[in-house]
């Protein structure tokens, strides 16, 4: 007996008959035998059969290996987690008793009167599936951040969605396609133009940034047109009472034209009597019963690019009243701004100028901006400057911001 390896046993032998010498491998199956013929032949029948019943293990086993590999290639997605973080220092001075009160701020932007309002910090989970045929399925869940004092104060985008040859469709908590307050340079900081007196706010969701829930948004390119459309269903309890929901279901549609180095964007939001939002629906932000009122909005506008220079301006026209009186609200009027950018190097200087021209006495706002942003790199930057927003309301007076803030993007 001689020993072939550490699975295998080589077992020579003579037999009493034609066969010869037979050379018989078992796979860890020790084998007793006499030198005869009948036992020999029986020996050979038990070995094939067992080396018969390993390769059929074996090649069981290495199908069900090459299946369990197979399965990443097919089900694998692709997964990213991304962060962008963003603490700003600020003074706020000012004539009057100020939108955010008079003294020194950590803040995360600034808008509409609060700190860590319209702000640019968030954590985003996004996923994607490739199913082939020039489909692809993604999804996306994205919570706020405030670095300040590590709060997570609200949800972003939550969806999920189909990516093809038509566009790409999602549904689920988005922000609706009225909102470009991304084409102001003093986007996500307490220099920034939403809400400060040139730009609409977030509103509920219904303005310029926040986001509405129940949502179904799709957005297309062809050739140099981009369409992006949202509508929000309104699936809130009808103040009115009955059976049925309120069902004062939203709508808004943006399309763009690159006309490279120009683009040009119009953009209309219909949200009448809309229960998603309070300042819309039957009932406030404490549950309790009220008018419901009536909100439509348009803009229109413009972004010239070349070289180091940049300039953008936009319009908006904002209808907001009851919906049973007819009587508008602080809300409405028109807004107007005009920002220039210029490229130096790693540095980027940017003016901006708008107002706010309400339909009701003593609401007025004019915004003026100014400020310089550095980048380490695409990932790093610091930025600096001054805001002063002029309000009409005596109550408000002149607030003027003055700071400093630092971003990281990972």
């Amino acid at each position: 007996m001689q020993k072939h390896n550490a699975n295998f046993v080589l077992l020579s032998f003579f037999c009493e008959s034609p066969l010869a010498m037979l050379e018989i491998r078992a796979y860890n199956k020790p084998v007793i035998f006499e030198n005869d013929t009948q036992t020999c032949v029986k020996a050979v029948s038990r070995l094939n059969s067992w080396e018969s019943e390993t390769m059929m293990k074996k090649t069981l086993i290495a199908a069900g290996v090459a299946a369990v590999m197979a399965v990443p290639a097919i089900a694998a997605a692709d997964v990213q987690l991304s962060a962008r973080l963003q603490t700003e220092i600020v003074n706020i001075s000012g004539d009057g008793n100020t939108a955010n009160g008079k003294g020194w701020y950590m803040t995360d932007a600034m808008s509409g009167g609060n700190v860590n309002s319209g702000n640019f910090s968030g954590v985003a989970l996004t996923a994607s599936h490739d199913l082939g045929n020039g489909l692809t399925a993604f999804a996306k869940a994205e919570s706020n951040l405030l670095p300040t004092n590590w709060t997570n104060s609200g949800t972003r985008d939550v969806f999920v969605g189909l990516r093809g040859g038509f566009g790409s469709v999602q549904f689920g908590r988005q922000t609706t396609a009225f909102a470009t307050s991304g084409k102001d340079p003093f986007h996500a900081t307490f220099m920034q133009a939403r809400g400060n007196g040139a730009m609409i706010g977030a509103f509920g969701g219904l303005g310029n940034g926040s986001y509405v829930d129940n949502a179904i948004g799709y957005s297309g390119k062809f050739e140099m047109v981009s369409v992006n459309a949202t509508f929000g269903l309104d699936q809130t309890e009808n103040v009115g009472g009955g059976d049925k929901n309120n069902a004062e279901h939203m709508y808004a549609l943006r399309v763009n034209v690159d006309l490279s180095p120009v683009e040009i964007w119009v953009a209309h939001t219909n949200a009448n009597e809309y229960g998603g939002a309070t300042q819309t629906g039957g009932f406030d932000a404490d549950g309790d019963p009220q008018d419901t009122r009536d909100f439509q909005s348009t803009k229109v506008g413009a972004e010239f690019k070349t070289g180091a220079f940049g300039v953008m301006a936009q319009y908006e026209t904002i209808k907001h009243e009851n919906a049973t009186t007819g009587a508008d609200t602080a809300n409405a009027g028109d807004f107007i701004m005009v920002a220039g950018t210029y490229r130096m190097g790693a540095n980027t200087f940017m003016l901006g100028y708008g107002q706010f021209d309400a339909e009701l006495d003593n609401r007025d706002v004019t915004w003026v901006a100014a400020g310089v942003r550095h980048a380490f790199n695409r990932n790093v930057s610091v930025h600096g400057g001054v805001r002063q927003s002029d309000y009409d309301n005596p109550a408000v007076g002149k607030e003027t911001a003055v700071g400093a803030g630092m971003r990281v993007v990972f």
